[in-house]
């Protein structure tokens, strides 16, 4: 059986959302969202919101901790139209959006299709290899 680990992290300047790739920020177990396909990920946030104060959609405001989802199939915030078997990488924000572009390294695969704003699940992808 496989050890489960997830870092705990808080988040940086202007909080995360639910349901976004996160990266790590360059102090010391701070997590940010993920803008581009370059970054170093983490993992994604899950869909919790913050505790008692949903108004404004945060998962995590600055300096309060980040949950992330516990396995490599996750769910995540489309940042465009997605379709099943496309290669995801960060965009704005930390959504997920479905790339083509030679040298970007996707970090998931869509195991579905999705529109913009819509939630999707995707398989966190074990290696970084850069699309030809």
């Amino acid at each position: 059986m496989a050890l489960q680990f997830s870092p705990e992290l808080v988040a940086g300047s202007g909080g995360i959302k639910a349901f976004r790739i996160c990266k790590m920020s360059t102090t010391a177990f701070t997590g940010l969202p993920s803008t581009a396909a370059a970054d170093f990920v983490v993992g994604v946030t899950d869909g919790s919101t913050r505790r008692f104060d949903t108004t404004d959609g945060q998962h995590a405001n600055e300096g309060e901790q980040i949950s992330l989802q516990p396995s490599n199939c996750v769910q995540i915030e489309a940042g465009g139209t997605v379709t099943a078997g496309a290669a995801i990488k960060a965009s704005t924000a930390g959504v997920g959006i479905a790339t083509t572009t030679t040298g970007d390294v996707p970090l998931f695969v869509a195991l579905e299709g999705a529109a913009s704003g819509e939630i999707f699940w995707a398989y966190r992808l074990p290696s970084a290899k850069p699309l030809p």
